[in-house]
């Protein structure tokens, strides 16, 4: 009974404005609220900025308080619904800022023909070099020396000492994986590109 006597005397002294009463609450709670709040938010200064709002809020309503409410499970519970409304503010700006870039996008990076096309350039030459990249490294080399270089198969099979029957070889495989690998978008690069 003692304590819960304490505990109501401390509520009668805080609603009353003393600062005595203030600072004990602060000292008993602040460490284990703070430490809570961190791990429902996973940011320390955010967690801190939190706790700290809910206790100048505490101090702000403390005659609004009734003498018996428990200020324990009242505390924890106003930080971890503030830190539901942290959380949920956080998701709207994410999706705000996300729809932001896609409006962006749309509006500016794919309001002309031109930078689409760019884009679609960028892009394709980004797959093609990620695809022949994954090729067996003779085979690379020799696709390379056909399609970059420009030689011809007689041309390579005289730089690396092989036969041309081989560079043919090679191009064959090349073609059929890369064929694999990037589908629609072989026949447009190579005509384009090579």
């Amino acid at each position: 009974m003692k304590v819960d006597n304490d505990a109501k005397q401390l509520m009668i002294e805080l609603r009353g404005g003393k600062e005595d009463a203030f600072a004990q609450v602060f000292r008993m709670y602040y460490n284990p609220l703070l430490n809570y709040a961190g791990r429902i938010l996973h940011d320390a200064e955010l967690a801190n900025d939190l706790v700290q709002e809910t206790f100048c809020n505490l101090f702000e309503r403390r005659k609004e308080l009734n003498e018996d409410l428990q200020l324990r499970p009242y505390l924890y519970k106003t930080v971890y619904n503030r830190c539901l409304d942290v959380i949920k503010h956080q998701k709207v700006e994410s999706n705000y800022a996300n729809q932001e870039l896609l409006d962006f996008y749309f509006s500016k990076v794919i309001e002309t023909s031109e930078a689409e096309l760019a884009l679609l350039e960028e892009d394709s030459k980004g797959a093609i070099q990620e695809a022949i990249a994954k090729l067996p490294e003779r085979c690379r080399e020799i696709f390379e020396l056909s399609k970059i270089e420009g030689l011809s198969n007689k041309q390579i099979a005289e730089e690396l000492n092989i036969s041309v029957k081989t560079v043919e070889a090679q191009m064959t495989i090349a073609f059929t994986r890369l064929r694999k690998e990037l589908g629609w978008l072989l026949c447009v690069i190579f005509f384009q590109n090579f």
